[in-house]
């Protein structure tokens, strides 16, 4: 036990909490985990001005298409349909 710092009173607020900025990019750290882009993860967490979470999301296929039939990869051709960027949002 260390006897230079006092006693922690447990009705005291802490002071060891994340900062408001810290706690928003580590959500959108978080969120980007749930990409499955093999080559980039993007994570996003947009707050208001009260400090609430009002969206969170992650790069990915639209809703309702199956990140199983469509192509992750890249091709040479700008417009080609295997060109994932056509279809990432």
């Amino acid at each position: 036990m260390d006897v230079s710092q006092p006693p922690r009173r447990y009705n005291d607020k802490r002071k060891e909490y994340l900062e408001w900025n810290d706690y928003f990019m580590a959500t959108a750290v978080l969120s980007a985990k749930r990409s499955k882009d093999p080559v980039t993860q993007v994570g996003a967490c947009i707050v208001d001005q009260k400090n609430r979470v009002v969206a969170i999301g992650y790069n990915g296929f639209p809703r309702n298409c199956s990140d199983d039939e469509f192509p992750w990869g890249k091709s040479d051709a700008k417009q080609s349909l295997e060109h994932k960027y056509i279809l990432v949002s």
